[in-house]
């Protein structure tokens, strides 16, 4: 289950300039244009002047930074798949499952997941990233994994502690 994340979200009444920061450094990480960081900049500005953050710039940031938590969750389950489930050969990880594969270099920290087929869901090389598809169900997948895992993990410690007694 999916942690309930939009209900951390600000309301245009509760913003601080905090907020508006890590939206500067969200869309930052997720690669956006250097004129949409300066739209961010002169709103942050607007709102140190007194000024109130429109219905639209907030629906924007919470959607980046929506975006921005769920790859962060995303590639830290991947990566735990990786090294759990996957092989590893000298700096690389990768694992096939059957709808997903998850590529790891564990010396660059890039990390790709794609699709069976070879579409690309997230790509993250030297700190860019790229996301394509990226939905809900496929967060909810990777949770659901990583939920099998811990079980699978938990059955095995409870099996070795049964072996030693």
């Amino acid at each position: 289950m999916l942690p309930p994340l939009q209900a951390l979200r600000p309301s245009a009444s509760s913003v601080t300039i905090d907020d508006l920061r890590n939206w500067y450094n969200a869309a930052d990480k997720l690669g956006k244009p250097e004129n949409y960081k300066k739209r961010i900049v002169e709103v942050a500005n607007g709102f140190k002047a007194g000024e109130q953050l429109s219905a639209q710039a907030l629906t924007v940031m919470n959607q980046d930074t929506f975006e921005l938590e769920a790859i962060s969750r995303l590639s830290q389950i991947a990566q735990r798949i990786g090294m759990v489930l996957g092989k590893s050969d000298e700096n690389i990880t990768q694992f096939l499952g059957k709808i997903y594969g998850i590529t790891f270099n564990t010396q660059q920290r890039d990390l790709t997941i794609l699709q069976k087929n070879g579409e690309i869901i997230l790509n993250l090389q030297s700190g860019r990233v790229q996301t394509n598809k990226l939905t809900p169900q496929i967060l909810q997948t990777f949770e659901d994994a990583n939920t099998q895992i811990d079980r699978i993990l938990t059955k095995s410690q409870t099996q070795q502690i049964d072996i030693q007694r």
